[in-house]
């Protein structure tokens, strides 16, 4: 497997706020829980709001 090829993650790139990012590592260091992990529920939880539900896909991929 390449560096571009995760099983189950997909890389992307953003920017955002200065004070929002240094908060956003502040709090990952301080709850020693990857950045990753942190995105997905930061993620899951605005889309959720929005009305929108997603299958993970690790999950999907035990279904079958």
């Amino acid at each position: 497997m390449g560096y571009d090829e995760l099983k189950y993650r997909a890389r992307f790139t953003t920017s955002i706020d200065k004070n929002l990012l240094k908060a956003f590592f502040e709090l990952a260091a301080a709850k020693k829980q990857p950045k990753s992990w942190l995105m997905d529920e930061a993620l899951e939880d605005l889309l959720a709001k929005n009305g929108i539900t997603v299958k993970k896909a690790k999950d999907e991929a035990f279904e079958s």
